[in-house]
């Protein structure tokens, strides 16, 4: 299968490498030449993949409107998995919503990888002519370098091989060490941003997302041993151009926001209700008589009778007799009280239990 799908990779990029070599200034047979025929390889890939792209993001915004819906269907056939199923499929056909669009870029850009893979095995020095790459072609693209490493060569290549493409062993594995580590954080950060793009609530799709989100970076960074340099270069442009397509996307079409917050009150919501009394001394609009500052009543005379501590006919109200003690405050009142002791205290056992 992979060798029927190598044929139409191969052939596109030996297309592109012929428009490259004619630059002037650019060797046909050079790193850079093939290393560009790579990138500008997985270029036209995403570009082909771009309207699928957009299908995706449009079938992810639908789920997301969808998932109250989801969320009710869930809490009325609980226990019923069968009817469950039934009713939510019927609820994404109708609305023109699919729960695995959030896979198929993936999922296509897997056969062109793998068709990759097929094409670069064959990148040897006693090449035969093969998947639409002339002979010629296939020996000078095993002996172009890439950071100084062949991008036919893998990690594991043998020492002799490596010899034979006139490279450094180390040198070799310290760059495609370098670009797995790469190639899995990468793959781990784009599959981050589709989970914060897919915004999706359905338990299901979040644990395969969780899944992915780390089972795919650790396939590829434990499989990338076994992968050319070549196809090491194009999983990390595939990655790359992925980051910087779903940021843009993301800025500017943003998941749907299923909890709007409510607007606040204009004021804050401190304004106090007019009409109502603040209290004494609050500079309320209040309709009864204001209190006196002693506490009493307004306009009531002092009754105190002369010879009792009481003021005389002739003492003025606000002067207080001699002996006599002033009036409480408010203030002075409450403080009374708290420091007054309960009468079963030791104190005022002494004194009869009164004070």
């Amino acid at each position: 299968m992979f060798d029927v799908l190598a044929t139409p990779v191969g052939a596109l990029l030996a297309l592109i490498h012929t428009g490259i070599s004619n630059l002037p200034g650019i060797d046909s047979a050079s790193g850079l030449a093939w290393g560009l025929s790579i990138v500008f390889l997985t270029i036209t890939v995403r570009l082909l993949l771009f309207p699928l792209f957009v299908k995706q993001i449009k079938s992810q915004r639908r789920m997301q409107e969808l998932a109250p819906k989801v969320k009710e269907l869930q809490k009325l056939h609980k226990g019923d998995r069968e009817t469950l199923n039934t009713e939510m499929m019927k609820l994404y056909k109708e609305n023109n919503a699919n729960p695995i669009s959030g896979c198929l870029p993936l999922l296509l850009q897997l056969p062109v990888f793998f068709a990759l893979f097929t094409v670069i095995r064959n990148f040897k020095t006693d090449a035969s002519a093969a998947f639409g790459l002339t002979e010629q072609q296939l020996r000078e693209g095993a002996a172009a370098q890439v950071f100084g490493a062949p991008i036919s060569a893998a990690f594991n290549s043998p020492a002799s091989l490596i010899d034979d493409l006139g490279a450094n062993h180390t040198t070799v594995r310290i760059v495609a060490f370098l670009m797995v580590i790469g190639m899995g954080a990468s793959t781990f950060w784009t599959q981050r941003q589709m989970m914060s793009r897919a915004g999706t609530t359905d338990p299901q799709q979040v644990m395969v997302q969780k899944l992915l989100l780390y089972v795919l970076p650790l396939s590829f960074a434990v499989s990338g041993v076994f992968f050319p340099i070549g196809v090491l270069l194009y999983w990390l442009t595939t990655n790359v151009w992925s980051m910087g397509q779903q940021a843009w996307v993301i800025k500017r079409m943003p998941p749907v926001n299923l909890n709007p917050g409510k607007t606040p009150p204009a004021d804050g919501g401190t304004t106090p209700p007019k009409g109502k009394d603040k209290g004494p001394g609050g500079g309320g609009k209040g309709k009864g008589p204001a209190a006196d500052d002693d506490g009493g009543t307004p306009g009531a005379p002092d009754t105190g009778t002369p010879g009792e501590g009481g003021p005389s006919a002739s003492t003025p109200a606000s002067a207080p007799a001699r002996g006599a003690r002033p009036a409480a405050t408010p203030k002075a009142a409450v403080s009374a009280a708290g420091n007054r002791r309960p009468a079963g205290s030791r104190k005022n056992k002494r004194r009869g239990g009164r004070r």
